[in-house]
């Protein structure tokens, strides 16, 4: 993520950029005053600090295979979505310092300051928070066990890319340019949140569902609500009206609640611009 890479930069390390189409590394080298690398196992040898932004499905095996070639404790951090198997891998390494870290941001922000960093214990809770917490000053600091952070994840990430997938299917392309003329402040907003879903990896959005062994509890738990819902839609028009209530009152408390319409607003406000 090239957030990490300003970062670091700005930090006055020296950041060496290793990618398997070597056409990026040296684009990305080029681009940013890096060190580019051509040898996977040559540039980790080097480095004090060994950051992994690789695929879900293949991180834990990239760990073990760099494992001979790192230094002697030197940092190893990974910043997958889904921890289980990752920190899993991480607690079979000896001579090296395991930091494992979710990002709660996508690559397009600008700084880390400000934003949310999840981190996963895989030795020692307290060193690892302070680790990260002297690496990303100003970031919003999250700790949760790989088991309770992937349960979340489930329903911050598995739920909402499952979601948005059937609302993107249930568009009709025929009439996608018109329902954009007409469309208000809801769907312009929900739209927004589909597409960008949509043009990420088809490999990433489709690991954060079946690479997380929570997500199809709550996947099937959300498909019979939808079957629930549309049976009482059906027959029992005051019941939905009752159940709306209910989940208002069961929200009430969260402050969210009251700022949801006007962060509506403004994010309709901010794309219109």
């Amino acid at each position: 993520m090239n957030v990490f890479t300003r970062h670091f930069q700005g930090q006055s390390h020296e950041v060496g950029l290793f990618d398997i189409d070597y056409r990026r590394t040296q684009a990305l080298a080029e681009k940013y005053g890096c060190i580019e690398f051509d040898s996977l196992s040559y540039a980790v040898s080097r480095a004090e600090l060994c950051l992994l932004c690789t695929p879900i499905k293949a991180t834990p095996q990239i760990i073990l295979d760099i494992a001979p070639h790192l230094r002697e404790d030197a940092m190893l951090c990974e910043i997958t979505s889904l921890k289980q198997k990752t920190v899993a891998a991480l607690k079979k390494l000896a001579h090296v310092r395991p930091l494992s870290i979710h990002p709660m941001f996508g690559p397009d922000v600008e700084t880390i300051k400000g934003k949310t960093l999840v981190v996963v214990p895989v030795l020692d809770r307290e060193v690892e928070t302070a680790t990260t917490r002297s690496m990303f000053p100003g970031a919003q600091i999250v700790v949760a066990e790989a088991d309770l952070h992937d349960s979340c994840m489930a329903s911050v990430l598995s739920l909402p890319y499952f979601m948005n997938l059937a609302f993107a299917r249930s568009l009709s392309p025929e009439m996608f340019s018109l329902m954009k003329e007409m469309a208000g402040t809801t769907f312009t907003v929900q739209l927004a949140v589909t597409q960008s879903i949509v043009g990420e990896s088809p490999e990433l959005i489709e690991s954060l569902i079946n690479e997380n062994s929570f997500s199809w509890k709550i996947l099937n738990q959300f498909i019979d609500e939808s079957k629930h819902l549309r049976r009482l839609l059906k027959n029992s028009p005051q019941e939905i009206r009752d159940l709306i209530r209910r989940l208002r009152d069961s929200m009430d408390e969260d402050s969210g609640l009251q700022s949801a319409r006007r962060l509506r607003n403004e994010v309709y406000s901010s794309l219109k611009k």
